[in-house]
């Protein structure tokens, strides 16, 4: 069976877009509000950058270790943590961060609230960045254009 290029390259396609409940982050919503976040799958270039995270985060490490050595280093070292650029993070952790605050339809996140997250709420960190990867591994929804993407429910972990 041949690819069909014409057909592939005449199809509309669209994020799927996943509801994790988050039950544990319970506090941290509007009282009758569902305790929802919702994540979406990574684009080619997207993951791309994920995965230049990286390198960036060593980079960065050593561009701020240079400006350290002139400057007070308390401050620095207080700015490396909010972002969570470490010299020993771990690449899963750091590939992670980045992707979180790509995939992340609602709420949209900084770096700095990822890095929160994973440092308070580790396994809702984790099962968030989990379920990232899988719709990326799945790939867009083949239809026509939805405003919100095809809304894929979870269990809660």
């Amino acid at each position: 069976m041949a690819f069909d290029i014409e057909k592939f390259s005449g199809s509309e396609f669209n994020y799927k877009v996943l509801d994790v409940p988050v039950p544990t982050l319970k506090q941290f919503f509007e009282e009758d509000e569902p305790t929802i976040w919702q994540v979406k799958g990574l684009t080619g270039h997207e993951l791309a950058k994920v995965n230049e995270a990286i390198k960036l985060n060593k980079d960065i490490v050593s561009i701020i270790s240079g400006i350290a050595s002139e400057t007070h280093s308390e401050k620095i070292d207080a700015i490396k943590e909010a972002l969570g650029i470490t010299d020993n993070s771990p690449d899963d952790l750091v590939r992670r961060i980045s992707a979180l605050v790509f995939a992340s339809v609602s709420p949209v996140i900084t770096q700095e609230i990822a890095v929160k997250l994973a440092d308070s709420f580790p396994t809702v960190f984790y099962l968030l960045t989990n379920k990232i990867f899988s719709l990326t591994g799945d790939g867009k929804s083949l239809g026509e254009s939805k405003a919100s993407g095809e809304i894929v429910t979870s269990e809660a972990v």
